[in-house]
């Protein structure tokens, strides 16, 4: 069989499209399903069945929109109480679609009613077992999602599926998971590397390092960093069913249009690089650089149903922004407008941006507080002599900690979140300096 991996870098998650001959199955699509078609017309590929293996919390499902496109089953787990027709499915049940045989494991844990799909040929008898979010590369979907009450048996759940796969499956069957290279789905992180198969997971994955599941199950609930706020959104839009995403470029606005949307509620999202921020940038503007980590932060520091003005420049992408933010169901994009335009009505505003060498060499023994806004687990495991900790999407909530009258010096690992609230923090009226470096160059100075 034929497997084409379709990557969305941003989520940290992956589709799969699997195929013999010129039959395929697509599993856990993204919203924008038109990457699946072309990769389809690409290879010369017929989709005969869509499956996704649980009601995602971190993304908008495209099953139900490329299923319906297409006009081929959606394969969901029965007991998922969804708005739309679809193929209700459940352990055990075997579908063959011309030369594809699919089979449904019930690998409850990282949801109640998460499955994984096992496809096999005639040609490949051993074949693939897409994971979803149950058993990852080293590690294991998180199993905090849905309450804490569930916490702990979706826990002692994802211990039991993660042995079942490794149990029932021949050793050299690949793993293709959905969860795990870089989404806040992913339960631990480890430094293991996979040779892709079940059997490379009974050496590496950290379910395995614990024969005792009391054992695991402490491991684990112990573990967890909080998840974007915007996963709530996500299983009600799951069960609904969305539209395919198709982005467009939002409207011009003109610098006046777009300050009267500000004054009325709107938000200006900077999506320049942070270099071109900490320059100059219209005030009352949020940086949000775009790239990687765009739509998480942002998703996670605003509120989801807010109306967004994207702060732009020639070398931005506005398209690629309204892309990511369709991922997590943010589609209230009113508008676009330049920079320089904006600043010509707000004003202009600034931030000073330094290395780590600078702020030990001028301003470590001044007066100031320094922020650290990793995660909670970052900040465990390294950190810099009095650094007040608190994590970016808490910033807003917790201002009231930080003192307006001293400055305020920001850090993280890179860069990128120590910029993101260091703008939240001058809007808000605070003196900031942004440290937009390396932690490891800081580290070193100690």
């Amino acid at each position: 069989m034929d497997i084409v991996v379709v990557a969305t870098p941003e989520l940290g998650d992956r589709s799969y499209v699997v195929a013999e001959g010129t039959v395929a199955f697509v599993v856990d699509p993204q919203r924008d399903i038109d990457r699946i078609i072309q990769i389809c017309a690409e290879h010369g590929l017929i989709v005969a069945a869509v499956g996704d293996t649980h009601i995602h919390n971190d993304y908008v499902s495209g099953g139900l929109a490329l299923s319906s496109e297409l006009g081929v089953p959606y394969l969901v787990h029965a007991d998922d109480q969804v708005a739309f027709e679809r193929v209700a499915v459940r352990d055990g049940d075997v579908f063959e679609f011309g030369p594809l045989n699919v089979e449904v494991l019930h690998t409850p844990g990282h949801t109640p009613n998460h499955i994984s799909f096992r496809v096999t040929s005639v040609s490949d008898p051993t074949g693939v077992v897409m994971s979803g979010g149950s058993m990852l590369y080293g590690s294991v979907g998180r199993t905090d999602l849905i309450s804490e009450e569930m916490t702990e048996p979706l826990s002692r759940a994802q211990y039991r599926s993660a042995h079942r796969i490794a149990d029932s499956l021949p050793s050299e069957t690949e793993l293709m998971p959905t969860h795990g290279f870089g989404s806040f789905c992913s339960a631990v992180s480890v430094q293991e590397v996979s040779d892709g198969t079940v059997g490379g997971e009974r050496r590496v994955n950290i379910v395995f390092n614990y024969p005792d599941e009391d054992e695991f199950v402490a491991m684990l609930m112990a573990s967890y960093d909080p998840y974007p706020a915007y996963y709530r959104h996500m299983g009600p839009a799951n069960r609904a069913g969305a539209s395919a995403l198709r982005p467009k470029a939002p409207r011009r606005l003109s610098g006046p249009e777009a300050a009267e949307l500000c004054g009325a509620g709107a938000i200006a999202i900077d999506i320049r690089s942070r270099h071109e921020h900490y320059a100059s940038h219209p005030r009352g503007s949020y940086l949000m650089e775009y790239g990687s980590s765009f739509s998480t932060y942002l998703g996670w520091m605003f509120p989801s149903d807010s109306a967004f003005i994207l702060v732009t420049d020639s070398s931005s992408d506005p398209v690629a922004a309204v892309r990511s933010l369709g991922f997590i169901g943010i589609e209230e994009i009113v508008g676009q407008v330049e920079a320089a335009e904006l600043s010509l009505v707000l004003g202009e505003g600034s931030i000073t941006a330094i290395d780590f060498a600078e702020y030990f060499d001028h301003l470590r023994t001044t007066p100031h507080q320094l922020l650290d806004v990793r995660n909670p687990s970052e900040h465990r495991q390294n950190r810099l002599p009095g650094a007040i900790q608190i994590p970016i999407y808490e910033v807003a909530n917790r201002i009231d900690e930080l003192d307006p009258s001293i400055p305020v010096v920001v850090h993280c690992a890179a860069g990128f979140r120590a910029s993101a609230a260091g703008s939240l923090l001058t809007q808000r009226g605070f003196n900031v300096v942004v440290i937009n470096d390396d932690l490891a160059n800081g580290l070193a100075r100690l």
